[in-house]
């Protein structure tokens, strides 16, 4: 009987915390939430970093326009 007892408690005792499938699948997750927010951030950054460039472009045709018009 105590045999029995002894194996019972032994497939119902806690491990000893989470499996490396557990902890790399969290990592991979981790760096991919990641990933995705910087890409975004990125992204905000060139699209106003290019709406900048072509608003001083268009400045300076203008300029130019002026300056050959005279």
């Amino acid at each position: 009987m105590s045999s029995s007892v002894a194996e019972s408690t032994r497939t119902t005792a806690p491990s000893g915390g989470a499996g490396l499938f557990q902890r790399l699948s969290s990592f991979l997750v981790g760096a991919g939430l990641s990933a995705l927010v910087t890409q975004y951030f990125i992204f905000e950054e060139l699209k106003a970093g290019n709406q900048l460039m072509l608003r001083k472009q268009s400045e300076l045709e203008s300029r130019v326009y002026k300056l050959e018009k005279k």
